[in-house]
């Protein structure tokens, strides 16, 4: 570690105890243009640096370190928060137009039922990165978030996925007193093509379909979710920052399958 002036000595102790795993989940680098050591974890969380950082009495920039990742999650999320706030301030024309247009063509006179949920499943190529979450419980998740009168009083969800088979399968599996509506791309051979090539493949136009579902998506009060995909994470976190901070709180959600950003 030339370029942080430390000794094998120092770096036996710094990195001392630090578990395996993290050690393998854990990027360095040493590149500083403060002349330092900038540490920084697979979430891109700055640890301290070595040389370049004052660090507060009777503590060790071991310690210091290990505070930044005990406190890496609440950071992320104000991350988040901002993140989605700044991206979502303007939307673009284009994408408004298309989101109306995608409102006329699913719902009555474009008439958003007060009682929508929101159900995002992502099959297509996942499977490739987690066990798919069954419809049967994005079925029991939708009854248990609607509450009473899920099978006696009509329902709507709206069901945000990619993929053919999905809707497919939420329509057999439903009570008879759902109504689904889907809006935005699907793929037939969504299994086998990842979202960004399908998106490569339409030249944009699957992109602008799918910012537009998204914002129909964010019609809903309840939704069902599965934040181990980044499509119901960024649901999830205009949810949160957005929706919820117009309507004082007024949704809620169900996370089939928790993941972290």
């Amino acid at each position: 570690l030339r370029s942080c002036d430390f000794s094998n000595d120092e770096w036996e102790e710094l990195k001392r105890d630090v578990p395996v795993d993290d050690a393998f989940r854990t990027s360095w680098n040493y590149n500083d243009p403060n002349e330092g050591c900038t540490f920084i974890d697979k979430n891109s969380e700055l640890f301290g640096r070595a040389g370049a950082i004052e660090l507060p009495p009777d503590m060790t920039l071991r310690d210091y370190n290990q505070h930044i990742v005990d406190d890496h999650r609440t950071t992320i999320q104000t991350w988040n928060a901002a993140a989605m706030e700044y991206l979502f301030q303007s939307v673009k024309p284009i994408v408004v137009q298309e989101a109306h247009r995608q409102l006329l063509e699913i719902f009555d006179r474009g008439i958003v039922p007060s009682n929508l949920v929101t159900v995002a499943i992502r099959w297509g190529d996942k499977y490739k990165e987690m066990e798919l979450v069954s419809i049967d419980i994005y079925i029991t998740a939708t009854k248990d978030i609607i509450g009473p009168g899920w099978d006696t009083e009509p329902q709507h969800i709206y069901v945000a996925t990619e993929d053919p088979r999905a809707v497919q399968e939420f329509i057999s599996n439903m009570p008879p007193n759902w109504t689904v509506y889907v809006s935005g791309p699907t793929f037939d051979d969504a299994r086998n093509k990842a979202p960004h090539g399908l998106a490569h493949a339409t030249e944009g136009r699957d992109g602008l379909e799918s910012l537009a579902a998204l914002l129909i998506s964010l019609e809903a009060n309840k939704y069902v979710l599965t934040t181990e995909s980044n499509w119901s994470r960024v649901i999830n976190e205009l949810r949160k920052n957005v929706v919820d901070r117009k309507c004082g709180d007024c949704t809620k959600m169900f996370d089939v399958a928790p993941g972290e950003w």
